[in-house]
């Protein structure tokens, strides 16, 4: 994800980080539109990539679902409608209103998805919704709930594995596998619990910390997961040619010693 080109010293501009992602050699990029300069990037995104041979995995947007007065709404509704980058949008869902996982949202989250869906279809992209920490829909459960309203044709979910392991890291073959009708997108990273943060869990480039993605891209297998896999990149900070250098490298020596070895994947209950 484009987070991990963002510092306290700034962000590498988007010409750049396509650049670095080729050489790397990753096959995607995608655009958080966190902010005014990152959706001025949004006319230039398609061009872009294409110029350094990549495809555009999707573009984010975050909307609160109980302001639907508010410009944020037109603006992503807007973006969803018109986008020729890429086909598919992932959509991270507030409200200001309700609880993390509240289902008393689900009506607000309703209107707002009907309203999307319309422009997704006009334009021919995907939605997906991004289960993220302390937002209201927190969980991947809340994803489930939201998109078995729909069908799997018309939403689908990104499995976000860091914010399923901080906001709750358990029964990672059963939320996969409820999540599979749906899943449109993966993106991973090292991690490990932490105290006094922000977020309780830390987000590392893949192969490090408590996280255990040989785990993870092993389930994915299992249940038949084929789509986009990308890098959880936000706050990692310093040189971001050498982390997502180390996160692709990472996940190359998984899928090898996975292809050798897919009997590893299962582990026993067992806890430390």
């Amino acid at each position: 994800m484009d987070v991990g080109f963002y510092s306290r010293g700034g962000a590498y501009p988007l010409n750049t980080r396509f650049e670095m992602l080729a050489e790397l050699g990753y096959d995607a990029a995608n655009l958080t539109l966190w902010s005014e300069p990152a959706w001025a990037d949004l006319p230039a995104l398609g061009e872009t990539a294409g110029r350094h041979g990549l495809d555009v995995a999707s573009i984010y947007l975050t909307v609160d679902v109980a302001a639907p007065d508010g410009s944020e709404w037109n603006r992503a509704l807007d973006a969803i409608g018109s986008v020729e980058a890429t086909r598919t949008v992932e959509l991270a869902l507030l409200n200001e209103q309700a609880t993390p996982s509240d289902p008393a949202g689900d009506g607000d989250a309703c209107r707002f998805l009907d309203a999307a869906l319309a422009r997704a279809r006009s334009n021919e992209v995907r939605l997906l919704l991004y289960p993220h920490t302390f937002a209201w829909m927190e969980r991947p459960s809340d994803a489930v709930r939201l998109a078995s309203r729909y069908g799997a044709a018309d939403l689908g979910i990104t499995f976000a594995a860091f914010h399923w392991y901080a906001a709750d890291g358990n029964d990672l073959p059963g939320t996969l596998e409820s999540v599979a009708p749906y899943l449109g997108m993966v993106n991973t990273n090292g991690s490990r619990p932490q105290s006094g943060s922000y977020f309780p869990a830390t987000i590392e480039p893949v192969g490090e910390g408590e996280f255990d993605n040989f785990h993870l891209l092993g389930l994915l297998r299992e249940i038949g997961y084929t789509g986009p896999l990308g890098v959880q990149s936000y706050g990692i900070g310093g040189d971001p040619f050498v982390h997502f250098g180390r996160s692709l490298a990472a996940v190359r020596q998984i899928e090898e010693r996975l292809d050798r070895h897919p009997d590893w994947v299962r582990l026993r209950d067992d806890h430390i």
